[in-house]
């Protein structure tokens, strides 16, 4: 037997990355890749596994804990032939999913608002804080990152945080301030039930309420007559049932969005508000939010535009079964240039999605319903989808926004035209 040192792995560029749980404690037996602790991002939850098989001796880090690449996690006493395995030179396939798991995770100081929120449209990108601190902070609500540091070193210290506060409560913050209503005692109008937030809304509410706050948002609706398409997409349902693959009409949505997005860059981009520009991504990652029992999460496809149609189905269908099941890694989270969020299997006809920062702009699709076409002659039954575009006025004005749902829709009518 020896005792070994279970430490973070390679995190990307970033550091003091917050843990809001610790799975084991001293006693535990665990196996590879069982989960240690969790990481708070902005989007979700991310578990760092064990790479050794063995019991856990002591543990070296707490809830509200922060950590960077290198950190010791725990120690774990392990059998000498599990040593042998992983003090090989060549990694293994499992270290190398461990660090691809939690490989380009850039993790935010969460808002938790209570009393006060106090956010920035351009907050610091590098501070110093103890986690006494940032816990401190947390409960004020305060982003850290909008902190000037007087500390010794760029060390943000507990009057910095308090100054900002009375700042904010003077109105002397940039932004708006969120202030949360004072709730009165309910329980005496009649029978209540309290649900604590899933870790899911945890995390990205206080992410959309500073999306909501910061980005002036517009949002175009439009339709598309899809009648053809959704009779071609019946007619290769059951060839490619056989095959295991259930195709709806969402695949074909990301292929026509992808097009539109090379036609309009603007909308695939990015604000650099500190350096006045517009980054344009030559790259189509497109995110899908997906329906959990914990609330909505939103994987990515990368590279949408060099599948298939049946390619982006299996992809969907797999990504989204690992949402459901919280299995999803940190690399299925990141790298979105534009999102997709489709409400067409519960119903509903339009709707104003919030723009997921730092993208530009996010579609919604609506529920397809047969509706009286004039043809010139008579009316006809057609399918048509409804269909919104939510984005950053800052980035995108209205014109540009109509012309690229005008081309969307046009695309969707004819999807012959994504030959071209």
């Amino acid at each position: 037997m020896a005792t070994k040192q279970i430490t973070v792995p390679n995190i990307g560029d970033f550091s003091d990355v917050s843990i809001i749980d610790v799975y084991v404690k001293e006693g535990d037996s665990v196996a590879v890749e069982d989960p240690i602790i969790a990481l708070e991002s902005a989007k979700a939850v991310t578990d760092i596994p064990s790479p050794f098989e063995g019991t856990i001796t002591k543990v070296h880090v707490a809830s509200g804990d922060t950590v960077s690449e290198g950190s010791i996690l725990a120690d774990i006493e392990v059998a000498e032939a599990a040593q042998e395995i992983k003090e090989e030179t060549k990694p293994t396939e499992k270290e190398v999913e461990v660090k691809e798991e939690v490989k380009e995770t850039k993790v935010e100081e969460p808002i938790v608002t209570q009393e006060v929120a106090v956010v920035s449209s351009t907050p610091q990108a590098q501070y110093h804080a103890t986690p006494s601190l940032r816990k401190y902070a947390r409960e004020l609500g305060v982003d850290l990152g909008n902190v000037i540091a007087t500390g010794p070193n760029g060390r943000i210290l507990k009057t910095d945080v308090q100054k900002l506060v009375k700042k904010a409560l003077a109105g002397g913050v940039g932004t708006p301030m969120a202030q949360e209503f004072e709730l009165e005692d309910f329980s005496k109008y009649g029978e209540i039930e309290n649900q604590t937030l899933s870790r899911i809304q945890k995390i990205s509410g206080p992410h959309l309420q500073r999306s909501w706050q910061t980005i002036p948002l517009v949002t175009q609706f439009d339709e598309a007559d899809v009648t053809e398409l959704e009779a071609f997409r019946k007619s290769i349902k059951d060839e490619l049932a056989k095959e295991g693959v259930r195709v709806s009409i969402l695949p074909f949505i990301v292929k026509a969005v992808v097009n539109a997005l090379k036609e309009f860059p603007a909308v695939n981009s990015s604000l650099d508000s500190k350096n006045s520009q517009i980054i344009l991504k030559k790259y189509y990652n497109i995110g899908i939010a997906v329906d959990t029992p914990d609330g909505l999460i939103v994987p990515v496809i990368k590279n949408a535009d060099k599948k298939s149609v049946k390619e982006l189905a299996v992809e969907m269908a797999d990504l989204g079964s690992k949402a459901r099941e919280g299995k999803l890694k940190a690399d299925d989270l990141s790298g979105a240039s534009f999102s997709i969020s489709s409400l067409g299997g519960i119903g509903g006809t339009h709707f104003t999605p919030i723009v997921n920062p730092p993208e530009a702009a996010i579609l919604g699709v609506a529920k397809m319903a047969k509706k009286p076409t004039f043809n010139g002659e008579t009316f006809v039954p057609r399918d048509i989808l409804p269909f919104s575009l939510s984005y950053d006025h800052r980035v995108i004005d209205g014109a540009l926004g109509a012309r690229f749902t005008t081309y969307l829709a046009k695309l969707l009518t004819d999807m012959k035209r994504v030959l071209l």
